[in-house]
């Protein structure tokens, strides 16, 4: 024998209440807001600031080893250059990712008492300085692979200057 069902009350002025939703809803978004990462930034090209108050570097110093971030193929001076790469050792071709990464490599195990290069200690961490010359104009995601570079090879100390933009008159 089937069941009777029973009539269902109406239930008159009831409402739901929305307000635990709406907290429940803002907070994920607040969470994944804060937890994603951001991966566009490498495609932004960003205007390094000049170095206005830079400290003129001593006669005496000893000579660092030294990468240039600069264009590729400047036409003119006040263009933006399109591409940029990294120099070192004073040759005139940039370096790619792969020898970039096996310079840095020598350079971090380097040891040379005459110009205060310790290279790598006992916790593998190298002691050698980099000095990183970077184009007012570069992109800071070049500067950031750069970084990136140091720390596969544990080189974690970099001094930094920021060439000053060329005024024309």
């Amino acid at each position: 024998m089937a069941k009777k069902r029973k009539p269902k009350e109406e239930a008159q002025g009831a409402e739901i209440d929305m307000t635990p939703m709406i907290d429940v809803t803002f907070q994920l978004i607040i969470f994944f807001m804060v937890v994603t990462q951001i991966t566009s930034q490498e495609n932004v090209d960003l205007r390094l600031p000049d170095a206005l108050a830079a400290n003129e570097e001593e006669e005496d110093a000893k000579k660092l080893f030294t990468v240039h971030i600069a264009p590729v193929n400047q036409g003119t001076v006040e263009a933006m250059p399109d591409q940029f790469g990294w120099f070192c050792y004073g040759e005139p071709n940039p370096r790619n990712l792969d020898e970039m990464r096996s310079i840095l490599e020598k350079e971090a195990s380097m040891q040379d008492p005459t110009r205060d290069l310790p290279g790598r200690g006992p916790d593998g961490i190298s002691e050698n300085m980099v000095l990183v010359r970077c184009d007012a104009r570069c992109p800071a995601g070049e500067f950031g692979k750069l970084i990136e570079l140091m720390v596969q090879v544990q080189m974690y100390k970099i001094k930094i200057a920021i060439m000053k933009d060329q005024k024309i008159e």
